[in-house]
């Protein structure tokens, strides 16, 4: 603030002095323009005409502002109210001063005065007095410092009331700060809706704060859900385990409790794989292997994979990828996802149904499509189904699963670029994965 302060007041003394030595240099040029153009009157002038025109002019009025002398070659002075011939180049304006009795007081007067040679080899004094000149200076100048005065009080006055506005402003920020840092997740930084600088750069951290506490959120659900969800092939474990112990006397006894541990073991790796997947997809990193990819030809190699178990479960199995369709993407991760959608979309539709996958272009939008007539997903639940281990509450107890297929076609959408829209088909679900333009190749 202290420099912000003497920048601003030497940028004003700096404009100040500017002012003051224009106005100034301004004034004493239009003076020294009239005493020049009285050079064309007096240069071609004859001896005699001269003292007696000098004479007259010296006893008019304005003669103490306006005074003429004429000089000799000598410098002896024949006519006027100029004492002394100055000791000054001929035609270049110069300043003098001349001592004038006024009410029997002296005063010392200023001049601006120039000399001008005539053809008659004499010298003619001509003057002008610069005292208003010299008067309106000073109080020019008196002006000026006034108003760097003033200015100065009113800069550091200014930046009092800034500092104190601003040091309340930051108080208030760090007071909220430390509750945040205290565990206060919800709290954010106050607002005065001035839309000034530092309300920007509050928005944008409570808009971090946000986000912070929506990551957060995500992984206390997360731990929640793992804790949860691995709890009963956990307690299976441990309950098959400790069973083997107490009752199992022969060989087979104890293989068969062994595999039934393996096969629950199994189950928690699994699970740890996909998180594990999940978090990988999330971080960005396989974006450095993305190329152009045929998302039509990855959709009809899912096809190619799912369609022996639709004719088991006798579902018709439809694939409509005709349209060439290009993405810039990992090969794994789109066939990994849309493998997901194609199971997903089996294991809920019924004997008899119906499964059609399509991949098109809206507009210049490739678009991926994975639609089955079975129960579908409440409105309600379509953005939470995405969410790691969350399974729609009509499903809960239908099928087997863990809650992490959806979330896997999320990850891998959002590392693509892609939105993940759930719509009713009418009956049953149709998910479409919209793929952002700038994505094809």
């Amino acid at each position: 603030m202290g420099w912000l302060l003497m920048g601003f007041l030497s940028a004003a003394i700096a404009l100040f002095a500017l002012l003051y030595w224009l106005t100034s240099a301004y004034l004493l040029h239009e003076v020294d323009e009239r005493l020049r153009g009285e050079f064309a009157e007096f240069h071609a002038i004859g001896r005699t005409q001269a003292i007696e025109t000098i004479a007259t002019l010296s006893r008019r009025d304005i003669a103490s502002s306006r005074p003429y002398g004429v000089f000799d070659a000598r410098g002896v002075r024949l006519a006027g109210n100029v004492s002394t011939l100055p000791d000054k180049e001929d035609r270049e304006p110069f300043d003098y001063t001349e001592t004038l009795n006024e009410a029997g007081r002296n005063r010392l007067a200023h001049y601006r005065g120039i000399i001008i040679p005539t053809t008659s080899a004499l010298r003619i004094v001509v003057g002008h007095s610069i005292d208003e000149v010299r008067h309106f200076d000073r109080t020019l100048l008196d002006t000026l410092f006034a108003g760097i005065a003033l200015t100065s009080l009113l800069a550091l006055a200014c930046g009092v009331v800034l500092n104190r506005y601003a040091n309340r402003r930051i108080a208030a920020i760090g007071e909220s700060a430390r509750e945040i840092m205290a565990g206060k997740l919800s709290r954010r930084l106050p607002l005065r809706g001035s839309h000034d600088d530092l309300d920007r750069l509050t928005s944008i951290v409570n808009a971090m704060l946000d986000e912070i506490e929506r990551l957060m959120g995500e992984v206390r659900s997360v731990c929640a859900g793992v804790a949860h969800d691995l709890r009963t092939p956990m307690t299976s474990l441990r309950a098959g385990l400790e069973r083997a112990r107490r009752r199992a006397e022969t060989p087979p006894a104890f293989e068969q409790a062994i595999d039934v541990a393996i096969s629950q073991a199994d189950v928690v790796l699994n699970r740890f794989s996909a998180l594990l997947r999940i978090a990988e997809i999330e971080s960005g990193s396989r974006r450095a292997s993305f190329r152009a990819i045929a998302l039509d030809a990855v959709m009809r190699d899912v096809a190619d994979l799912y369609e022996p178990l639709a004719e088991h479960r006798r579902v018709a199995f439809s694939v409509d990828a005709a349209t060439p369709v290009q993405v810039n993407g990992d090969f794994d991760l789109l066939f990994g996802a849309i493998d997901n959608l194609v199971d997903n979309a089996l294991k809920f539709t019924p004997e008899g149904g119906a499964v059609a996958l399509g991949v098109r272009l809206d507009g210049a939008q490739p678009v991926l499509t994975v639609a089955d007539d079975g129960p579908g997903i409440e409105p309600e639940e379509r953005s939470a189904v995405l969410r790691l281990f969350y399974r729609g509450r009509a499903l809960e107890n239908s099928t087997s699963g863990h809650g992490l297929g959806l979330s896997l076609v999320a990850a891998i959408a959002r590392v693509h670029d892609a939105s993940v829209e759930i719509l009713d088909n009418e009956p049953g679900c149709k998910v479409q994965l919209r793929f952002a333009v700038h994505a094809r190749n």
